[in-house]
């Protein structure tokens, strides 16, 4: 079972008003665009920086590609193993 640790965030009203989301909509950028900065940096993996973000690390990458972000610190044993993984769910 994974431990989580749960945090509180403020955030003033007029910075959601300026951004023009709720405050669910607000957390789940704030994930992802921490996902995408970690990853670039490289402070987390593909697939930390992925379940960070909540989302699959196919749709990540996808994420990171919109972006123009590169994916060439993948580890190419992680890279080989999702490619597999990928090859396979499309046979079924």
């Amino acid at each position: 079972e994974m431990l989580v640790k749960k945090m509180e965030l403020s955030v003033a009203e007029d910075i959601l008003l300026a951004l023009n989301e709720k405050p669910s909509e607000f957390l789940k950028d704030m994930r992802t665009f921490a996902a995408i900065k970690f990853f670039e940096i490289g402070k987390l993996s593909i697939g930390k920086a992925a379940e960070l973000a909540e989302m699959s690390k196919l749709d990540f990458i996808e994420l990171l590609s919109k972006q123009k972000i590169s994916v060439y610190n993948y580890p190419p044993e992680e890279l080989e193993e999702d490619l597999s993984n990928i090859q396979r769910a499309r046979k079924t």
